[in-house]
C-alpha cells in the first residue's frame, strides 16, 4: 500500500513539474492607456499625474483599431476645453530587441495633428515588459516622451 501512494505522489509531482514551464507574461495592448508620465527629451525631467496639464488616452481595440483622444494645445500649453480624437489602425511590428514586449506602429487616418511625431501620420510605440506604454516618436526631433497606463 506504501508503494502506490509512494508511487501516485511520484506522478503527481512529475506531472505538475512538467505543467511549470517558465512562460513569459502575455501581454495585451488591447484597452485603455492614460498618459502618466511626460519626459522632456532635453533634460531628462519626469511630469507625472496632476503635474501634466493635459489628459490623454488611447483605446486599442481588438479589430486592429484604435482611438486617440487629448485636451492637449499645442499653440498656448492650456488645455483645450473639448478632448479631440483621431482614429486609426494599428500593427504589432516585431520587435528589434528583447527589452520590449511588443513594438507598435500607428497609422492615423483622421486628424492626422494628434500623431506625437516629427511630422506624418505615424506614431511608434513600445509596450514595455514592465507594462507601460511608451511613445518616443517625438523624442527623436527634440520633443518629449509620453509614457501611458493601464
Amino acid at each position: 500500500m506504501k508503494k502506490n501512494l509512494y508511487l501516485v505522489l511520484f506522478f503527481v509531482f512529475t506531472f505538475l513539474a512538467c505543467n511549470q514551464d517558465d512562460k513569459d507574461p502575455q501581454f495585451n495592448i488591447l484597452g485603455y492607456w492614460n498618459i502618466a508620465t511626460v519626459t522632456n527629451s532635453w533634460t531628462g525631467e519626469v511630469t507625472s499625474g496632476d503635474q501634466i496639464n493635459f489628459r490623454e488616452r488611447y483605446i486599442f481595440n481588438d479589430d486592429g483599431t484604435f482611438i486617440k483622444f487629448s485636451d492637449k494645445n499645442h499653440k498656448y500649453g492650456k488645455p483645450l476645453e473639448e478632448s479631440t480624437q483621431a482614429l486609426g489602425i494599428y500593427e504589432i511590428i516585431p520587435s528589434e530587441n528583447n527589452r520590449n514586449a511588443l513594438d507598435l506602429k500607428l497609422t492615423f487616418e483622421t486628424n492626422v495633428g494628434m500623431a506625437s511625431s516629427c511630422g506624418g501620420n505615424l506614431e511608434y510605440l513600445i509596450l514595455t515588459k514592465e507594462n507601460k506604454l511608451v511613445n518616443n516618436s517625438w523624442a527623436t526631433c527634440d520633443g518629449p516622451s509620453f509614457t501611458y497606463q493601464k
